[in-house]
């Protein structure tokens, strides 16, 4: 990872079953596994040109706290897609949920809610044009 790079990390109760959501979901690559050999307590996954890590939160935190069973829903990973549609689809046999189905919004956006396996809200976002929307290919900056 490049320094200056932000990526949420995940805290999850079943690292395995979180991980292979992320890969049928959205086509995530594994990057990085902690142990190197055996069951992982960590991974780095990359989706597209960004990236999400998956860590078992079932244990002390090197800050003292287990950081599961959360005690509330304070953030939304967010995630753009080339294909929302394809996702949505893919979710329920991932494991996860469609919380809320595809929508355009009023600020020119498609978009949806899943949830993983453990409830982690995910928005999911149509990266570029929508159907209805004209490319913005070679339009001035």
């Amino acid at each position: 990872m490049a320094r200056g790079e932000v990526f949420p990390i995940v805290n999850c109760r079943d690292l395995a079953t979180a991980r292979q959501f992320w890969v049928r979901a959205f086509g995530a690559e594994q990057a990085y596994q902690f142990p190197p050999e055996g069951d992982p307590v960590y991974v780095t996954l990359r989706v597209g040109t960004g990236q999400v890590a998956l860590g078992v939160g079932t244990a002390p935190a090197l800050y003292g706290e287990i950081p599961l069973p959360a005690t509330g829903h304070a953030v939304d990973v967010c995630v753009y897609v080339p294909d929302l549609d394809a996702v949505v689809a893919a979710t329920p046999a991932a494991g996860g949920a469609v919380v809320v189905p595809p929508a355009d919004m009023p600020w020119g956006e498609r978009v949806a809610y899943v949830s993983d396996p453990e409830g982690t809200m995910l928005l999911v976002i149509q990266d570029g044009p929508t159907d209805d929307e004209p490319s913005r290919e070679g339009a001035p900056a």
